[in-house]
């Protein structure tokens, strides 16, 4: 069967699925079902432009790298319980600890997450954001705890260059660019309801074993009065290195929409997502064509799951002149599940311009402005402290900045202090190493002791010097020479 044909019917399927949810819904339960019904009627009447959008950002996202991969946001340590609008709710699976959002570096340079918070992060210094196999992250032990206050947040993190695989941020839509009517066609674009993505780990995880998924459980462990999450953090590390699922959603621009929050009143735009698992098994198979297994597993997807605020939905136009790049016209940050498989969305939209002070603004918008300020402030901190381990022990960048990602970056002078004997063992094992290599005749390895001690830092003296004699070595065995 062609792209097109599997397109139309997903197309009609999305149609389907959306008339029988408005007749099921009937009055307005709230405003948000209310409005939600009034996006299914609209998007029904769109249909053809759904379908073309759709096609578009099928043809433009297949195939294409980690452009259009989703962050996976994650803390160290969680809590057990949260307080969600004003009764006590326990963790009891893996859902309520990891969410999505994307990864994207301003024109100054810096790395903003922009995705879902939940309300059980805290109690620890890390949090992680994992997009493509590239990690980035934030060591203070006030963030996590400032996090979990909202659905959606902006955070600036650094980057693990040592552990980190290539990245690609997403970018806003490509405008149409017919000459002359190339602006009249992107602004009618922009006033008609589209097909678009939904980029998602969710299935990789709803086929887990249900003992997998439990709270405690194999990913989730009790440490002392709080929840270690190493294990699903380092889980969600890998995966997020695999080709994610696509969700099918239709977005409209016809109604915007208000969600009142703890901290602001979001100003968004309506989706509606169709999670049936059979259009979505057909979209899938568009995408992943190497191993159908997660394709298969969509039936496990039972309904919305929290562990998608912050996901990014994509979008391309359709023009005159052709397809367009696909782009990101927002975040996920509610849903309503409605009648059947049909959910409806509150997207929050991204600046157009990717700089600091669009950030900022953004997290102002969202109510997050103490969080963001206090992750400028931190990463401040570490920076300062990298140079000042630089010039103070006359060691490298490399290393100065792999001993500070173990820090806790509150505080400038405790960091100095904390440092020291990180430094002072990196140094011993360093000159132990290179004698060993001096003693054995294979002083050529020297120009890698450095990043191999900087890539293993550990609290552990023998098992931090074991670690890194064995990286250093295995530069030998790349030469075919056995160490």
């Amino acid at each position: 069967m062609s792209i097109s044909s599997i397109l139309s019917e997903i197309a009609q399927g999305i149609e389907k699925a959306i008339s029988d949810a408005a007749s099921e819904v009937g009055q307005a339960l709230s405003d948000a079902v209310g409005a939600a019904s009034a996006v299914g009627s609209e998007i029904s009447q769109d249909i053809e432009n759904i379908t073309n959008t759709l096609g578009c950002t099928v043809q433009g996202m297949k195939d294409s790298g980690y452009t259009y991969y989703p962050a996976l946001g994650i803390v160290n340590r969680a809590i057990k319980n949260a307080n969600i609008n004003g009764k006590v709710e326990p963790v009891s699976n893996i859902f309520q600890l990891f969410r999505h959002g994307v990864i994207i570096e301003s024109a100054e340079g810096n790395y903003y997450y922009v995705g879902g918070a939940s309300p059980y992060w805290g109690a620890g210094k890390d949090f992680f954001a994992l997009q493509g196999g590239a990690c980035f992250f934030i060591s203070d032990s006030s963030i996590p705890t400032l996090m979990r206050k909202a659905n959606i947040i902006v955070v600036r993190l650094k980057r693990r260059k040592l552990t980190s695989a290539p990245w690609q941020q997403p970018n806003p839509p490509e405008g149409c660019s017919t000459p002359v009517i190339g602006w009249f066609e992107t602004a009618a674009e922009n006033s008609r309801d589209a097909g678009g993505v939904m980029p998602n780990y969710l299935p990789y995880y709803t086929s887990l074993p249900f003992h997998a998924l439990k709270v405690p459980g194999i990913l989730v462990g009790i440490s002392g009065d709080k929840l270690s999450a190493t294990a699903l953090k380092e889980s969600l590390k890998l995966t997020s290195d695999q080709p994610p699922v696509p969700f099918i959603v239709a977005r409209t621009v016809g109604t915007p929409f208000q969600q009142k929050n703890p901290n602001a009143v979001i100003n968004g735009m309506m989706a509606v997502a169709v999670l049936d698992s059979q259009l979505q098994e057909k979209l899938c198979n568009l995408f992943i064509t190497q191993d159908d297994s997660i394709c298969n597993s969509l039936s496990t997807v039972k309904g919305f799951s929290d562990a998608l605020i912050g996901a990014p939905v994509f979008t391309a136009y359709s023009c005159l002149s052709g397809c367009k790049e696909p782009g990101i016209v927002g975040l996920v940050a509610s849903a309503t599940q409605l009648a059947g498989p049909v959910v409806s969305l509150v997207l929050v939209p991204l600046p157009t311009a990717y700089t600091d002070q669009a950030f900022e603004q953004l997290a102002s918008a969202l109510g997050v402005q103490d969080v963001f300020n206090e992750s400028v402030r931190a990463l401040g901190n570490a920076r300062e402290v990298i140079i000042s381990l630089q010039s103070t022990y006359h060691i490298s960048q490399t290393l100065a900045s792999a001993i500070v990602d173990h820090l806790d970056w509150n505080d400038r002078e405790q960091m100095m202090t904390d440092a020291k004997p990180y430094v002072e063992e990196a140094i011993k094992i360093e000159d132990g190493i290179k004698e060993a290599l001096k003693e054995a005749k294979e002083e050529y390895l020297e120009e890698y002791v450095d990043e191999c001690v900087a890539y293993h830092v550990n609290e552990d003296y023998d098992e931090w010097y074991n670690d890194s004699l064995d990286c250093v070595y295995s530069h030998s065995r790349k030469f075919g020479i056995a160490p």
